[in-house]
């Protein structure tokens, strides 16, 4: 499968949200309005901590699927639960944003 490239300016929605003691901030890209989201920017930590390195291989991992045509309800499907039904981490809490809204 060929990647969609995409445009140079985007739209960009960023909220932020805690867990486990550490604040996350989240950055959805599309490519025009009301698009899927095709990117996703996760910042997580001070620099150079371990927490912020896994968060920007984490969304860089995402990014490239739904530049892929994945979708994030594949990608949530695909993620650990507890036992409860609620995601066992940050990425998998954010996965299900992207599909709930």
């Amino acid at each position: 499968m060929t990647r969609q490239r995409l445009p140079n300016r985007r739209l960009c929605e960023t909220y932020e949200f805690e867990r486990g003691g550490l604040n996350y901030t989240v950055s959805y890209g599309r490519a025009h309005a009301n698009g899927p989201i095709r990117e996703l920017f996760i910042n997580a930590g001070k620099s150079g901590a371990n927490i912020e390195s896994l968060m920007c291989d984490a969304s860089t991992a995402i990014s490239v699927a739904l530049q892929h045509n994945a979708t994030p309800e594949e990608l949530a499907h695909s993620i650990t639960r507890n036992p409860d039904g609620t995601p066992a981490s940050p990425i998998g809490q954010i996965l299900d944003d992207m599909v709930m809204g």
